[in-house]
């Protein structure tokens, strides 16, 4: 029986509930056909399912990353899209797995760059947070990362500060 079949839209729900129960499902059952399914999905042409199969991913990650490492790549694609929800999805997901494929994100680190300098705040949230991990790992990770990492950081703040002082100004 597909996975598909258990995702949100699929069951006509609006919550991530169900996406949620099937990601811990498929980790804690090791189900790597299902999860292979759900990887395969996220270049479905139906929208909802391409969502919900990415929500299902980074979910599997969060709880046992080694089952999605070896789909490093393919969430680093997902940086590469015109389409921002899954330019920060495939960007919660490099977070959840930059401990275990960190070698693999490594040596694309300039489309992870390039993706946080464009991206949302939660891409460049997502983004701050694996280059962290990354960093953390080895020392040689640190070296490359941290003069860029910092300017992200001062930029971030910087950003913040010019937003919040034009919302001070209209109230």
């Amino acid at each position: 029986m597909s996975v598909l079949n258990q995702l949100a839209s699929q069951l006509s729900r609006n919550d991530e509930v169900p996406n949620i129960e099937l990601a811990h499902e498929l980790a804690n059952e090791e189900n790597h056909a299902g999860i292979e399914e759900i990887i395969e999905n996220l270049s479905s042409k139906d929208k909802k399912i391409q969502y919900d199969c990415l929500k299902v991913a980074y979910e599997i990650g969060q709880v046992k990353p080694e089952l999605i490492s070896k789909y490093a790549l393919t969430f680093i694609e997902l940086l590469k899209s015109r389409n921002n929800r899954l330019v920060w999805g495939g960007m919660m997901a490099l977070a959840t797995i930059a401990d275990v494929a960190s070698e693999t994100i490594m040596a694309h680190l300039d489309i992870l760059k390039s993706a946080m300098k464009i991206g949302s705040v939660i891409t460049i949230d997502k983004g701050v947070l694996t280059l962290a991990k990354l960093a953390a790992i080895r020392k040689e990770n640190n070296e490359v990362i941290f003069p860029f990492h910092s300017y992200s950081i001062t930029s971030r703040i910087a950003g913040q500060r010019k937003f919040l002082s034009t919302r001070k100004a209209r109230f």
